[in-house]
């Protein structure tokens, strides 16, 4: 799952650094909320992906899969169907 996780996240984040370039006078308040919100997934992922293991119960629920792989895809499909 690790693995994935660093997998996912790469991609993710080169996606959400190429995108705003690919929009260019397009880009609206909508799509910037939607790559903050998929930028705050990618975070998780990579320290998840780095094998970080947090003490608290926050702190594993934060950078779990169940919660920061929805925010990515969620993000990416959100960005699908906007353009």
């Amino acid at each position: 799952m690790r693995a994935a996780s660093l997998i996912i996240a790469s991609a993710a984040g080169i996606v959400g650094l190429v995108f705003p370039f690919v929009l260019g006078r397009q880009a609206t308040g909508e799509n910037q909320t939607i790559l903050l919100v998929m930028m705050i997934g990618i975070a998780g992922a990579f320290i998840h992906g780095a094998g970080f293991r947090p003490t608290g119960r926050w702190g594993v629920a934060l950078i779990s899969p169940i919660l920061t792989w929805p925010l990515i895809l969620g993000g990416g499909a959100a960005l699908v169907a906007l353009r």
